[in-house]
């Protein structure tokens, strides 16, 4: 065994009574790895693929000691083993049936029982358990989730289908700034508004201190599902607020009312939060918004919206110190796409998205990965590796409108299947004063990368203006593979490209892609 030693961690917020995750980033040089060992203990308990560096450690004891280690198998038939990680698991926490007694929440989803769940949830004891059973449904609108909590579904949580249940009356106690409408402070394609409330939230925002903390230490988990009202319960959402002229906030792209929907997991200003395991359904718009937050860790779940107008799937908005992994996307809009405000207002917030690990990932429908438009507060410090991005419409997709300002920087794209890859400039979400300077985009990075899709390939193109230009930075592409097909020829197509490196750039037949100045 190699004396050389490579670092695993943690997953953060993930440690419980039963189980933990650990990870660790992919071998970059030298001899590659075949299989990884895991070991708990010191006895080895799974071997798993080179690509997967990730392992979750379930049915674990409440209160009790463990110690874990990686040992990554070389090809040349050598070991490289982790440092050692040790832990103690959490105590045993305490269960409220959200369907037994004293909440009596209907099990068949015939009546909606928003007040029933959201009496469980403010009844909860601290580090506690609500519980939605499995073989039940509950119908419910809006719930806010507590610190110290962890949400459990295990049957099937149901979005009502009603816009009024995602409103707050006037004597509620629910926390955060609302409307006379009941609409709650949020944010959506870039401004901060007031719109109806999720399906699932927690924190709330202050506009007078974005960076205060207001909800930590959630976990939300479970084998089961959470359903939203979809495009019926969105379209209703949009409908009340359709006169334009009355309500020209709500309007996005022509379409009035479209800004007012709620998503289907809202979380702002939160930290350490655990999304686990559940299926997340049928949002009416974006289905999990992270907005504001420190420290969010998400792994092993499924996000369908595929039809869905607007229908992204996780969407980090200037947030930052967040992991996802071990998850599989088929959405109607973007699958991931990292945010942090649009012109005027996030260049005034100025609050970055950044820290954001995004690995192991499969992206199977919607539109891909990505970055922008809305990143008028930064985006800085991305990995996404070993993910698979395959019947996508976009692939990676690096965007912002020339109006935006901001900056997109230190991104880096490792050990990838792509259909395509883009960095450019779009032309929509295009309301709101402009910046006065043109969007950065430099230091973007993809190395050992394949990209499939011969008609996508690769467009890298700066932003121009009249007599100002920000041209793009630092772009390397190395060990690229480009797809092409008998009547296709992969392509780089570039403009206003200030320092771009090509290490190792072919086609799948052996040949050089053409690259071509666009227009």
């Amino acid at each position: 065994m190699s004396s050389e030693k490579f670092n695993i961690c943690f997953a953060p917020a993930t440690l419980s009574d039963d189980r933990i995750s650990i990870v660790w980033k992919s071998k970059r040089s030298g001899i590659a790895v075949t299989t990884y060992d895991i070991f708990k203990n010191g006895k080895k308990v799974a071997t798993q693929e080179a690509k997967k560096t990730h392992y979750t450690f379930k049915n674990l004891m409440p209160e009790c000691n463990y110690q874990f280690q990686v040992i990554a198998n070389l090809e040349n038939g050598k070991t490289v083993s982790s440092e050692l990680l040790y832990v103690k698991t959490l105590d045993k926490k305490s269960v409220i049936d959200v369907t037994a007694s004293p909440y009596f929440a209907d099990p068949t989803g015939e009546k909606c029982s928003t007040d029933r769940l959201q009496k469980a949830i403010n009844d909860c004891p601290k580090g506690g358990i609500v519980l939605i059973p499995e073989k039940t449904t509950v119908l419910s609108g809006a719930l806010q989730l507590k610190s110290d909590m962890t949400f459990q579904v295990d049957g099937t949580l149901q979005g009502s289908l009603d816009p009024k249940d995602y409103t707050i009356s006037p004597d509620s106690e629910c926390p955060g700034e609302f409307n006379q409408d009941g609409l709650v402070l949020s944010r959506y394609e870039g401004w901060e508004m007031y719109c109806y409330r999720s399906l699932v939230n927690a924190g709330w925002l202050n506009p007078e201190d974005r960076r205060n903390i207001y909800c930590q230490n959630i976990r939300i988990c479970g084998k089961g599902r959470i359903v939203g009202g979809g495009n019926s319960l969105g379209y209703a959402m949009r409908e009340i607020y359709s006169d334009s002229e009355q309500y020209p906030e709500y309007e996005s792209d022509g379409i009035p009312g479209r800004r007012t929907r709620g998503r289907l997991l809202s979380l702002i200003q939160c930290k350490n939060v655990h999304i686990t395991e559940v299926t997340f359904e049928n949002p009416p718009c974006w289905t999990i918004h992270i907005l504001y937050c420190d420290t969010v860790t998400t792994n092993d779940i499924l996000i369908r919206s595929r039809g869905v107008d607007n229908g992204d799937g996780w969407d980090p908005d200037s947030s930052k110190n967040l992991m996802i992994f071990d998850t599989r996307f088929d959405t109607g809009d973007d699958c991931i796409a990292i945010k942090s405000g649009k012109n005027p207002e996030g260049n005034e917030i100025a609050i970055p998205a950044e820290k954001i690990w995004i690995f192991d990932l499969e992206m199977v429908g919607g539109n891909g990965m990505a970055i922008g438009s809305e990143m008028s507060g930064g985006v800085n410090d991305v990995l996404i590796e070993n993910c698979l991005i395959k019947n996508t419409n976009y692939g990676l997709d690096i965007k912002a409108h020339g109006n935006r300002g901001g900056f997109i920087r230190n991104i880096e794209v490792f050990n990838c299947q792509i259909d395509g890859c883009c960095i450019h400039e779009v032309a929509y979400n295009s309301d709101g004063k402009a910046d006065k300077a043109l969007p950065v985009i430099e230091n973007i990075s993809l190395v050992h990368c394949q990209i499939t899709d011969p008609n996508k390939s690769i467009l890298l193109k700066g932003f121009s203006k009249g007599s100002r230009v920000s041209s793009l930075k630092n772009i390397v592409l190395k060990d690229i593979i480009l797809f092409n097909s008998p009547d296709q020829k992969a392509k780089i197509q570039v403009n206003n490209v200030e320092t771009l490196a090509l290490t190792n750039v072919r086609l799948r037949n052996g040949g050089k892609p053409s690259i071509e100045e666009q227009e």
